[in-house]
């Protein structure tokens, strides 16, 4: 709940002082046509995660249905949705339990995922940056160096204490969880948190012994290239945006993810607050549209999660509920 009211709170203060009327009539006259086609790439670039995942769960000898994948990963989407990262943990618990991979495994698999995916986005953000560097060096100084350098100047003496005390916790802490899991009791709280690791880090693993390699990077490639279009098709939504070009579409692109991954529900208000003020302060729109622009993209994604995470429950239900009753009607178990 905190950070969701956290997310909230970022959309009232960027939405303070707009024109309402303004906003809701961008989104009357919006173009429908463009937001139907958004959401149908980013439904596209969720079963190619899907298809993705399942390179790294057939690694460990265990393949998986791709329904069966798709809906245990848009019902951890839909998780996000009300809590930051539940739904990592949702789709290994939803997918353990209808596959002999353990979830311990499958939360190595999401890991590996995830550490590509960022190393993904930096590039996208250095080339982003590196491409348009004389295009976004103002921008970036105006609106981002230059107020953090002027903040943290005030406080840089308490930033570098937080930072050290911050390093010396952490290294005390795994140099203590180092030492508890040399030999730890085997039934004992390290002796089972020793093979939970251990299973986390043979789904790590699985990048690296996987043998489709070229079709692991070619799925990661269409998931971003949909990700784009999901944000460059919504520009041709509102007349304000219409004529962006594709260098704004990836440039909105990086720095929208960045919004999405922030610790709050969906991004719910930090992908508003970047992608408006990017909008505003970098193409020139005015403060009403890029905030129009923002709600609609965001929107998009949120309602194609919604309706295929739903669904996707209602497949985990009747799946669980055929598993139940084949195991009910096996002679011996009613005796």
């Amino acid at each position: 709940m905190l950070y969701l009211a956290a997310g909230l709170i970022i959309l009232w203060l960027i939405g303070r002082g707009q024109d309402i009327d303004l906003i809701w009539r961008e989104f009357r006259e919006a173009n429908y046509f463009w937001i139907f086609l958004a959401a149908l790439v980013i439904l596209l670039s969720h079963i190619v995660r899907a298809l993705r995942w399942n390179l790294l769960i057939e690694s460990m000898g265990h393949p998986v249905h791709t329904g069966t994948t798709f809906n245990a990963l848009m019902a951890g989407y839909l998780s996000n949705l009300a809590v930051p990262r539940l739904g990592e943990l949702t789709r290994c618990l939803v997918l353990s339990k209808t596959s002999p991979t353990s979830f311990n495994a499958l939360i190595g698999t999401v890991v590996a995922e995830r550490v590509f995916d960022m190393l993904c986005l930096l590039l996208i953000l250095f080339l982003t940056v590196t491409l348009q560097f004389g295009f976004l060096k103002d921008f970036l100084d105006r609106v981002f160096l230059i107020p953090m350098l002027s903040r943290g100047a005030d406080y840089w003496m308490l930033l570098l204490f937080l930072g050290i005390a911050g390093l010396v916790v952490v290294t005390g802490l795994l140099l203590f969880l180092h030492n508890k899991l040399k030999s730890p009791t085997p039934d004992g709280f390290y002796g089972k948190l020793k093979r939970q690791l251990a299973g986390m880090k043979n789904g790590i693993k699985t990048i690296g012994r996987m043998e489709k390699k070229p079709l692991f990077l070619i799925y990661s490639t269409a998931i971003w290239i949909l990700y784009f279009f999901s944000v460059y098709l919504c520009f041709f939504a509102i007349a304000s945006t219409s004529h962006l070009s594709v260098a704004s579409g990836i440039t909105l692109l990086a720095v929208g993810s960045l919004g999405i991954v922030a610790p709050v529900p969906g991004g719910i208000g930090t992908y508003h607050f970047l992608t408006s003020i990017t909008l505003t302060e970098l193409y020139g729109i005015a403060a009403e549209p890029a905030l129009s622009y923002a709600y609609i993209a965001h929107a998009t994604q949120t309602a194609v999660i919604i309706a295929a995470g739903a669904i996707a429950w209602v497949f985990i239900s009747l799946d669980r509920k055929k598993t139940e009753n084949r195991a009910h009607s096996k002679p011996g178990l009613n005796k």
